[in-house]
């Protein structure tokens, strides 16, 4: 006898051929549903709390996140607002929480003034990270760092260049050792240079050894201060033979 041929399996399409229309009405209903959920105006935004400024205006970080009043709060890109909050000069970080079911609340951190920063010919207040804030007020009493050359210090761009970062982390060294500046640049040589209060301005020359030389300052004043001369130059490129010069302090 000849045996019986193998009964073919049906294939998926023709298993579910019968239940097309079910099928059909199933998707129509389903997508149905999600245009009725995304044009529900019960999840349109209903408030928009703002929480960690003290500087920048809520209404300045609610109108940068744009958050519509009129979509879905569900469907809104949450990410491409917490970066429009983060364009505002002062703002460092932004974060975004929906709160079911129709809420929005935005947390920020903000920057701080940390030092000047001129070129010359404009004094803008930055960072600890180098962004430019908005132009330096008059009358603060913020290190003054200088940096010649034409510069790009409009709000909210950062400065990347080298000799900036440079500036900024002597600064911090000097910061850490107790030595108080009102204004740091670089010499002709490219040596660093400190004024200090009272006049002094202090030559530190290379500063790839500063943690060396920043302990000699404090010594070498209170011991020539207390001789009463003025003193308006210390020089600690040659730091195992410090040089200070006498003169007239200016007022």
């Amino acid at each position: 006898m000849k045996p019986k041929a193998a009964r073919r399996r049906k294939s998926l399409t023709a298993r579910l051929r019968p239940f097309w229309i079910v099928l059909t009405l199933l998707l129509v209903a389903a997508a149905a549903a999600g245009y009725y959920l995304a044009s529900w105006p019960g999840f349109y935004p209903k408030y928009v709390t703002v929480a960690g400024n003290e500087v920048v205006p809520a209404a300045e970080i609610r109108r940068r996140a744009a958050i519509s009043p009129h979509q879905n709060v569900w469907l809104q890109n949450l990410g491409a607002a917490a970066a429009r909050i983060e364009g505002i000069p002062y703002i460092a970080t932004a974060r975004i929480f929906r709160i079911p079911p129709a809420g929005v609340r935005i947390y920020v951190t903000e920057r701080h003034p940390y030092a000047v920063v001129t070129d010359g010919t404009r004094r803008v207040l930055v960072d600890r990270g180098l962004r430019v804030l908005q132009p330096a007020p008059p009358g603060n009493d913020l290190p003054v760092f200088v940096l010649p050359g034409r510069r790009n210090l409009f709000d909210g761009t950062f400065l990347r260049g080298a000799r900036d970062e440079r500036m900024r982390n002597d600064y911090a060294q000097l910061v850490a050792g107790h030595v108080i500046v009102t204004r740091l640049w670089f010499g002709h040589f490219g040596g660093l240079v400190a004024a200090l209060r009272g006049g002094v301005d202090v030559l530190f020359g290379n500063d790839d050894d500063l943690q060396k030389k920043i302990p000699l300052v404090d010594p070498i004043l209170s011991q020539l201060e207390r001789g009463g001369r003025a003193i308006s130059v210390i020089d600690l490129r040659a730091p195992t033979t410090p040089v200070v010069e006498y003169g007239r302090r200016p007022k």
